[in-house]
């Protein structure tokens, strides 16, 4: 007689026990643990405080958003100024070089649109797209 269909039985039964013994520890074991809300939820971080992370100042990274308005022609070789309105404040009429606040300055004029420079960065701003009841003066 063969001595192995008994070492293949032996085999799957140790399996078999091993299956069942595992299958009874994560059972048991999964009961004991007790899962705990968190105590405390932090907030998400603020933009200023990001902003001051990379070396701004709680005064300049208030947000401030500005529109153009429309752009006047001083004629040829005078150049040209623009209207601009602020998000918070009125509207203001500037020439190249001007302050609209204390950190923004109109850097450039061009045709459709105008380049203000705050802190060294430059930002582009478009006129809005004309509408039919909109009229131009050259």
């Amino acid at each position: 007689m063969s001595n192995l269909p008994v070492r293949l039985a032996s085999l799957a039964l140790f399996a078999l026990l091993c299956a069942v013994l595992t299958y009874w520890v994560i059972v048991l074991g999964g009961r004991s643990k007790v899962v705990t809300a968190p105590s405390e939820i932090t907030p998400p971080p603020s933009t200023e405080a990001a902003g001051e992370l990379f070396g701004g100042s709680p005064q300049a990274s208030a947000r401030q958003d500005f529109k153009l308005v429309g752009i006047l022609s001083l004629g040829p070789g005078r150049g040209a100024a623009a209207i601009i309105s602020s998000s918070e404040g009125p509207t203001h009429t500037l020439a190249k070089g001007q302050l609209l606040d204390r950190d923004t300055r109109l850097s450039e004029v061009r045709e459709r649109s105008v380049v203000l420079e705050r802190a060294g960065v430059k930002s582009e701003i478009f006129l809005p797209v004309a509408t039919q009841s909109m009229g131009y003066l050259r």
